[in-house]
């Protein structure tokens, strides 16, 4: 699943990090934040509940545990299902293939939403009938108990059921929602079902290691079509204008991966060098937007063939944008589905940045046909083995397609740095953790298990080689095809290809939370836990390995580089290099998941090298590192924050993405924390408009360059409205009204997020917000209807924002998928940002009710006020939080931000009047 974001890509949701990316107006397309969120399309209906025959019981037995039994194995299900599109409900039967391994009182499996309509049927490994006395829902674990009448003997028995459920309520499980073409309301219906939400579609075994193989028959009208994991076997017209649509046998799969949809689409189709058919799935009006997906797909396709010395399993691969989708997108094996900011791309619409947000959750959705579809997770505790592999091989297969965006660079932005903010928490978890309810599952879809996951992997394979990484991926697959696996598998697959200790290594990486801070004493280095709370205890939560970790630390010195590694063992350090006073740059280019603090005369060496010449001794990279590292030092209290911001003073020569994107991000953090300040706010800001404007005034407000260029642009655009360079908010604003007022013109369409955001904010008004609010009705790429979200959401009004919140309540105006977006946009405006968090509070039980307690965009949702930084706000949300205890797939954002807000305020205690002291010392330019 891509995501947090999605997200990861996701985004994931990276707390502060995140929002800076929001801030500078770099998301739309970028972040994987925007992969989460789920709701219904339509939460209102008259239709009546289905009631059925198995009720809900609090009765003691096995079936009170959380797990499933080893003694019970689905091998098959022949599934049906008959969508009822107007009524919004649909009808199927499901007849599962078991074996018994030991005598059983009673089977049961997960059932959630949906009714049994029947009695279950069992019968015999020969087709007798075994009698059945009873079934009930124990809803505690979400499932349906069936009772036979005598005990189960060790046999193969089929277990067939009849079943009802609805089709809104939700975006998981069987879904409807609309879209409009040509003036006319159309309905699509299909699946999303990872983690744990199969059980809401059919009855089904619903956990990853319970593999099975399906023939799917769906059940559609005439004027539809239907399509699931497998190419259709067979097609038959029923009475009274029905399709009956068999689907070929699967290979073994989990039911997370099991997919169907009924659509009216037009299709884009590619063929793979191997001759498999690739299509995109979309509405006839939108059908250009697929076609760079459909080319990408067939260069990465071909790509991961070769790379993980394995073809692709099934006989076709088919892709859908679902017009409203909770996450990023979803791997499901045959049939991807997509949120359409995530699939569907306009060259003449779309900016640079959802370019490659097309790209990246393409390849993303592409390395889960191996890792997750052929080799699964034993267990969602080594969730990472999809979604951390996903994210780093993401970048690999972007960076195959289009060579020139610097994708492998870009992984410092995507990943590293900002999941590093993560997991400098206490509140973070390790990669490797228990799960044991479908809300912690649903709660490690996070920044730890996506972007920290594919940190980790690029740093192996930094360590044990390329080559010898891309071997150990292919021994994994080939011994786990079809099967689950744990990460100890992967390690032993590591080892026999490079005959390094990876386990001893890596267990240090993924069984406990956080990671280390190596500190520089000439030429040695000891390492010892970060943390952003400089007063946390950093042995807490216990930890078996002492917070202490194996690390291949990597520096160079006269541009050599060299590798070692260093055992956590060695509590006196390590010495890196030869003696003398060579500068020792460790961790180039940040390739290890680890920090690193010089000695402050050395800090005041690069300092002073960057200025002189920044790019002589330090990549891109490496600069996007050291200040990355400096700013964070400083937040942790490690070095003086004048050491950190003495970096910055080089960047009126800086003309690199990278580490403008870093500093960018390092800095909001403190012009967030002293936005309300009036005395060292404008101060700042001034500092700032000085190091920004000649970057700003070399690349001008046009829509030149290659791709790294326009994303340079918008990055650097977006900071100088943020510190009110008044060049760039005129230009905003001037291009804002030119489209308001001249309703032929077309803003150029990496500049449109700008105008959007700040001209809205420096000029709107009623009437240019109530025009904006009709182009983004209109207008049907979704990128475009993000893009102008943002523009309403920085209106400086509290009239017309209270406007805009109210409108989330009515989905015919703003889709399910983007509410969680909406209210988060909100409160990057100043305006907003207490009305956001006020917003939610008084409508808490509204949106439990919407979109259940378990919704991963719901959970995260209460990170907007990440950037509070009073006792009495941080009160205001204890209490908030004392009120409604229940926090569901939210409990860990919820410690997430607790602990941000009390880190703010000491923040504020203990910074402001250092950086007031360096203001003072470098103002000018």
């Amino acid at each position: 699943m891509s995501a947090c974001i999605q997200g990861k890509h996701v985004a994931i949701i990276c707390g502060v990090v995140v929002a800076v990316g929001l801030i500078v107006g770099l998301s739309v397309g970028l972040t994987r934040n925007s992969d989460y969120g789920s709701g219904p399309d339509n939460p209102t209906t008259d239709a009546p509940q289905v009631v059925g025959v198995c009720p809900p019981k609090v009765e003691q037995g096995p079936w009170q545990e959380f797990r499933l039994p080893k003694s019970v194995l689905p091998s098959h299900y022949d599934l049906e299902v008959q969508p009822q599109l107007q009524e919004d409900t649909y009808t199927g039967t499901v007849s599962i293939a078991l074996q018994v391994l030991t005598t059983m009182d009673a089977v049961w499996l997960h059932l959630r939403e949906t009714s049994i309509m029947k009695l279950p049927e069992l019968r015999g490994p020969t087709g007798e009938q075994v009698q059945v006395r009873g079934c009930f829902e124990y809803r505690e674990q979400e499932y349906l108990v069936v009772q036979p009448t005598a005990p189960l003997s060790p046999n193969n028995y089929t277990l067939t059921l009849s079943f009802a459920g609805r089709l809104n309520g939700s975006l998981v499980g069987f879904y409807r929602t609309t879209y409009v073409e040509n003036g006319q309301t159309k309905s699509i219906a299909a699946t999303d079902h990872e983690p744990t939400d199969a059980r809401k579609s059919f009855p089904c075994f619903d956990e990853p290691n319970k593999k099975a193989t399906y023939n799917i028959t769906i059940v559609h009208p005439n004027d539809y079509q239907a399509l699931s994991n497998m190419p259709v076997q067979s097609s038959e017209k029923l009475d009274n204008g029905w399709t009956r649509t068999k689907f070929m046998k699967s290979v073994p799969m989990s039911t997370y991966l099991v997919c169907f949809a009924v659509h009216q689409f037009a299709s884009v189709s590619r063929t793979s060098k191997r001759g498999i058919p690739l299509t995109v799935y979309v509405q006839e009006q939108q059908k250009h937007t697929a076609e760079y997906a459909a080319d990408v797909t067939k260069i990465v396709f071909d790509f991961f063939e070769e790379y993980f010395g394995m073809n692709y399993s099934l006989p076709k691969l088919d892709k859908i944008a679902i017009p409203d989708f909770g996450t990023g997108a979803m791997e499901n094996w045959g049939l991807v589905t997509y949120r359409e900011t995530s699939l569907l791309y306009d060259p003449n619409v779309s900016a640079s940045s959802n370019k490659q947000r097309v790209a990246s959750v393409v390849a993303h959705e592409l390395v889960h046909q191996w890792f997750g579809n052929i080799v699964t997770m034993e267990w969602w505790e080594d969730l990472w083995l999809n979604e951390g592999f996903a994210s780093f091989f993401e970048f690999l297969g972007v960076a195959e397609a289009e060579k020139t965006w610097q994708m492998r660079d870009q992984m410092l932005l995507e990943d590293v740095l900002p999941v590093q903010g993560d997991d400098s928490l206490m509140s973070s978890h390790p990669i490797v953790v228990n799960v044991s309810t479908p809300a912690e599952i649903t709660s490690v879809f996070d920044g730890i298990s996506y972007s920290k996951g594919a940190s980790i992997l690029r740093m192996l394979e930094d360590w044990i080689t390329p080559e010898n990484f891309q071997k150990g991926c292919q021994i994994y697959l080939k011994k786990y095809q079809f099967q689950n696996a744990k990460t100890s598998d992967f390690w032993a697959a590591l080892e026999e290809a490079s005959g390094k200790p990876v386990k001893v290594v890596m267990d240090t990486w993924t069984s406990q939370m956080g990671y280390p801070v190596l500190t520089m004493k000439g030429k040695t280095a000891t390492q010892s836990r970060f943390l952003l709370d400089s007063k946390a205890d950093p042995t807490q939560p216990p930890s078996t390995l002492g917070y202490t970790w194996n690390i291949p630390v990597k520096w160079s010195e006269d541009k050599k580089p060299n590798i070692q590694l260093y055992n956590r063992s060695q509590t006196g350090g390590i010495t890196l290099g030869a003696v003398g006073n060579t500068f020792l740059k460790v961790n180039p280019d940040h390739i290890g998941f680890y920090r690193v603090n010089y000695e402050v005369n050395v800090w005041t060496e690069i300092a002073k090298n960057l200025s002189n010449n920044h790019k002589q001794d330090f990549s891109a990279s490496d600069r996007a590192s050291l200040i990355d590292d400096a700013f964070a030092l400083a937040r942790a209290q490690l070095i003086d924050y004048g050491v950190a911001l003495d970096l910055t003073k080089y960047l009126n020569m800086e003309a690199d993405y990278l580490p403008w994107q870093r500093a960018i991000s390092s800095v909001t953090y403190i012009i967030s924390m002293l936005e309300d300040d009036k005395e060292l706010n404008p101060q700042i800001e001034a500092y700032f408009q000085a190091r920004v404007k000649p970057i700003v005034d070399k690349l001008g407000w046009n829509d030149n360059g290659d791709h790294i260029e326009r994303l340079l642009r918008a990055s650097v655009f977006g900071f100088a409205c943020k510190v009110k360079y008044s060049e760039a908010l005129k230009n905003a604003s001037e291009e804002f009204k030119k489209w308001i007022n001249e309703p032929s013109y077309s803003i150029p369409v990496n500049l449109r997020l700008l105008a959007y955001r700040y001209g809205m904010q420096e000029s709107g008004n009623e009437t240019s917000w109530n025009y904006t609010l009709e182009q983004y009705k209109k207008t049907s790429l979704a990128q475009e209807k993000e893009k102008l979200l943002y523009g309403l959401a920085s209106v400086n009004n509290v009239t017309l924002l209270s406007r805009f919140l109210e409108l989330l309540k009515d989905p015919s105006v703003i889709k399910s998928q983007d509410v969680f977006t909406v209210i988060r946009y909100i409160s990057y405006n100043p305006y907003g940002k207490f009305m956001a968090w006020n917003w939610i509070q008084l409508n808490w039980d509204y949106l439990i009710d919407r979109f259940t307690i378990n919704d991963r965009s719901f959970g995260r949702i209460v990170t907007i006020a990440d950037s509070f930084n009073t006792e009495l706000q941080l009160w205001e949300m204890e209490t908030f939080f004392a009120k409604y205890p229940e926090a569901g797939a939210g409990e860990t954002p919820r410690q997430q931000v607790l602990e941000t807000v009390k880190n703010n305020i000491e923040w504020l205690k203990l910074n402001r009047e250092s950086i007031k002291n360096w203001l003072a010392q470098s103002a000018g330019p």
